[in-house]
């Protein structure tokens, strides 16, 4: 795995208002929904986009706050959240955002849509689901504990969560169970299969847990590295599961290649949002404005200077084409 540095990208500067000009080509996708952009948010309201030319948008918002993850659907809709129970919502691409109120002042570290109309939000003590594409959201009963990532199938009917207790839930429709706990340490990331037959979690300490039956049993797996992880990813087939984490790790379980571990950057800092395309294109971001680009599933690493000082936390891309 090699990191190389880049020339600085075109940096172009924003009008100081909440959105975009429809002037501007910010297609994070290329027309055929290959990958090759990124959507990142962060400490103090920090969001950045970058598309496949290396061109960048700074988008001053108007919330104060740190934003905790995006997450996007198709080519034009996209949410994020973060401290204080904020929700951003926008359906032009990012040209407008607009808060929704979902009742709450929670600190919401995580967001998903399925394929279909349910989508889900995560956070301290709090869990909601959406049954309309993320415009609206009510609160789901018996949520107990600090959740840190949630995740969902295509046709969006099952999810899971992780929290910071170290415990995996599982949510059928308005149905919240627990289904596996560990005294490893706290849990941070989790992905599933389009078809949520295999579900990977990852947390403290190069922890991962895998369920290959829907959730129903899981396993820890033995993996090249003790680094904390933060967020991870599984292939479409199951064969690929790659997570990031403390002093920019990027772990890498391969059916074919075997396991791999090599870290990008300093100790004290850390990679915590990843994104990869179906095509193998993909961001991992992180502390200090660190912004990392693969082109091959992570095997290669090119670091992108952004001139960011903020830590960036969630990271997703407009796209046409389903993740990695």
């Amino acid at each position: 795995m090699k990191l190389r540095s880049l020339t600085p990208l075109l940096v172009v500067l924003m009008a100081p208002i909440v959105g975009c000009t429809k002037d501007d080509n910010k297609n994070t996708s290329t027309s055929d929904g290959s990958g090759g952009g990124a959507w990142a948010v962060g400490e103090d309201a920090t969001m950045v986009r970058l598309n496949p030319a290396g061109d960048v948008w700074y988008y001053p918002l108007e919330i104060e706050g740190d934003l905790l993850a995006i997450a996007c659907k198709g080519q034009e809709t996209g949410m994020a959240v973060g401290e204080d129970g904020v929700v951003l919502r926008t359906d032009d691409s990012g040209e407008s955002w607009t808060q929704i109120d979902v009742g709450t002042r929670a600190r919401l570290r995580s967001v998903i849509f399925s394929g279909t109309t349910p989508a889900y939000i995560a956070g301290d003590g709090i869990v909601l689901r959406s049954d309309d594409d993320g415009r609206s959201f009510t609160p789901v009963p018996d949520a107990e504990g600090d959740f840190t990532a949630v995740t969902t199938t295509a046709k969006g009917t099952l999810a899971w969560l992780t929290t910071a207790s170290g415990q995996i839930w599982q949510l059928d429709g308005e149905t919240l169970t627990p289904v596996f706990t560990t005294s490893e340490g706290p849990l941070s990331g989790i992905a599933a299969t389009p078809d949520g037959g295999s579900v990977v979690a990852v947390g403290a300490g190069g922890l991962v847990l895998r369920s290959d039956d829907g959730g129903a049993k899981w396993a820890s797996v033995t993996t090249p590295t003790s680094r904390d992880l933060h967020a991870v990813r599984i292939s479409r087939t199951a064969d690929l599961v790659v997570a990031v984490g403390a002093a920019g790790v990027v772990l890498r379980l391969d059916d074919e290649l075997g396991a791999s571990a090599e870290e990008l950057l300093e100790p004290g800092l850390a990679l915590r949002a990843l994104h990869l395309s179906i095509d193998g294109h993909g961001h991992a971001v992180g502390d200090h404005g660190v912004v990392v680009h693969s082109n091959d599933a992570g095997l290669a690493w090119e670091a992108l200077d952004l001139g960011l000082e903020e830590a960036l936390f969630g990271l997703d891309d407009l796209h046409g084409e389903a993740h990695l």
